[in-house]
């Protein structure tokens, strides 16, 4: 299942290739005016400095919750457009901003929390200290791989609000904890890729495509689940049968609408 989707996600990236960089430039002019924004801030006020980082945080989860809807149309197999995200603009801001301005708060809070136990255990040597430190550091790692799923949740199912995203964020984390880090590892490569490239491609909004590509393709299992527990009550209880997912008869119809894409149909697509 993840080899399919490691090659999905390449070409969905690549035949969206123009769009996905002149969507990655309307992130590129938040981010960097949200770093000129928060340094001069920084000279200011620090406290200035950390409203503005929550601010500016909040106003760019808004623009990738609006290209989140572009992701899903990918995802499944459709066409992205520039009018659906002015559109999803006015459903998601609030959502959108609200996301984004709790997660700087929390990362600040993370931050000053571990440097300040640091501080103590580095003065006085406490074991407690660097314990709570790790401790810290271990919820913050898994809450940022369980959130690479709340955006894409908010666009694949119907009906998910804030705590209901959030929730069922950490439930396929638990539930997916190998295939979570697998996609998490494989968002760091794209990310450090981005970092190469400027964050022209693949981007904050490529990560927010593989995220949902990955995701979608993860939720078939759930579909499977609810289809076997009519006939078998108990059956979603029974960890052993629900691991044994048959991902290929699943994966079925995207495997023949992706169809099979060799090397040179890339560079020429005409062949």
């Amino acid at each position: 299942m993840f080899k399919f989707f490691l090659k999905k996600n390449f070409c969905d990236g690549w035949d969206n290739f123009f769009f996905l960089v002149l969507s990655n430039a309307v992130t590129i002019v938040l981010l960097a005016g949200s770093f000129f924004a928060i340094r001069f801030a920084v000279t200011q006020n620090p406290y200035l400095a950390a409203i503005a980082f929550i601010i500016c945080s909040g106003i760019l989860m808004v623009s990738l919750f609006a290209w989140g809807a572009n992701a899903a149309k990918i995802a499944d197999f459709r066409s992205a457009s520039f009018p659906l995200f002015f559109s999803a603009l006015k459903s998601v801001w609030k959502i959108g901003f609200m996301s984004g301005s709790l997660l700087a708060l929390v990362l600040l809070i993370f931050r000053f929390a571990i440097a300040y136990y640091l501080s103590i255990f580095f003065k006085e040597n406490s074991l407690f200290n660097l314990l709570l430190t790790a401790a810290l550091g271990w919820v913050l790692l898994v809450s940022v791989i369980a959130l690479q799923w709340f955006i894409p949740l908010y666009f694949l199912q119907e009906n998910n609000g804030f705590k209901k995203c959030l929730k069922k964020s950490f439930i396929i984390f638990y539930d997916n904890v190998f295939f979570s880090i697998s996609v998490f590892f494989y968002n760091i490569i794209l990310f450090a890729l981005s970092c190469v490239f400027f964050f022209i491609v693949p981007g904050l909004n490529g990560l927010l495509l593989s995220s949902t590509n990955a995701l979608r393709l993860r939720l078939y299992k759930y579909d499977w689940i609810e289809k076997m527990a009519e006939t078998d009550p108990n059956f979603a209880n029974d960890r052993d049968k629900r691991n044994e997912v048959p991902w290929d008869e699943l994966l079925a119809d995207d495997m023949e609408s992706l169809g099979p894409r060799k090397l040179l149909s890339f560079v020429f697509p005409w062949k």
